[in-house]
């Protein structure tokens, strides 16, 4: 089993903090990290010289201010193992760049941030060479009733397995392997109704799915498979998420941008925008990283 073993969380002392800081304790009881970097980056800010003459405390640093804060986010909100490296990395610098470059010095396998700034999330999701969990504020982080979505891709296989993982972890209810459908309205066009145009379709799914489930090394009775069918794949994921009480998204990711596995990129975007619950894009370790080391100098 591939096991997240180094996880960066950057923090940034919003309400998402706690979400954040629950739900990588709980993905930490599962795959038991070695080290779990928390970090928080300040915005550069220029002071006038009149401020620092009437404010000279202004020009005192932040660092032991914020780490202490962090550790007191931690501790409140948090639930991890003394066996756990715990790491506070405190910086002013460009939240994003500075998140990318630490994953690549500590080796990295995951990163969990808030969805307070969904720009940042969704910009870490398409850079980073690691699987990223974007945490909305207030989600709920049990994990109980994860899905993950599926394109029967090799992708999608690794999000199984992540994701029947998980589940098996919180001893929650058996992840449900969604495919989702998409009604093409290209049909309007057609001679066949809407609802023919879905029971035609929907046997071809569900023998897709059924092949697929069979070719999955997992235990009898691990997963449940569904098929729904909708207009728009983001919003008819969000929509089964709403209908079915699930409360953590699963999704396979590949190629440089990190984005572009069982959906298109703008598709992953909405999910991870609009999502009320975390939603977890695993890809395999190491995906653009050569990519991201050019953009960021770091190359040999």
């Amino acid at each position: 089993m591939k096991r997240f073993r180094k996880i960066l969380v950057p923090l940034s002392f919003s309400d998402s903090d706690p979400s954040v800081i629950a739900m990588t304790s709980r993905l930490a009881k599962w795959c038991e990290p070695e080290e779990i970097i928390f970090c928080h980056f300040n915005p550069k800010v220029d002071i006038p010289a009149s401020l620092q003459q009437s404010h000279p405390w202004l020009l005192e640093p932040l660092d032991d201010v914020a780490r202490t804060r962090m550790q007191t986010l931690v501790a409140e909100f948090g639930e991890l193992s003394d066996n756990v490296n715990i790491l506070y990395h405190v910086e002013e610098a460009n939240a994003v760049i500075r998140s990318l470059s630490l994953v690549l010095e500590h080796d990295c396998d995951l990163v969990v941030t808030g969805a307070d700034r969904p720009d940042i999330g969704v910009r870490l999701a398409r850079k980073s060479p690691c699987s990223v969990c974007v945490v909305p504020a207030g989600a709920p982080t049990g994990m109980l009733k994860p899905m993950v979505a599926v394109d029967f891709s090799e992708y999608s296989r690794y999000a199984c397995e992540i994701g029947i993982a998980i589940a098996t972890a919180s001893h929650g209810a058996a992840p449900v392997l969604l495919h989702l459908s998409q009604i093409h309205r290209g049909y309007q066009w057609g001679t066949i109704s809407k609802e023919e145009f879905i029971a035609s379709t929907d046997k071809f799914d569900k023998l897709k799915m059924n092949g697929f489930s069979l070719s999955l090394d997992c235990p009898k009775g691990s997963f449940s498979t569904a098929i729904h069918h909708h207009e728009s794949v983001p919003f008819g994921i969000l929509d089964y998420m709403g209908q079915n009480g699930i409360d953590c998204i699963v999704a396979g990711c590949r190629g440089k941008d990190a984005l572009s596995a069982i959906l298109l990129g703008s598709d992953v975007e909405q999910i991870m925008t609009h999502s009320s619950v975390p939603v977890l894009a695993v890809k395999t370790k190491g995906t653009g990283r050569s990519f991201l080391e050019s953009m960021l100098g770091m190359a040999d």
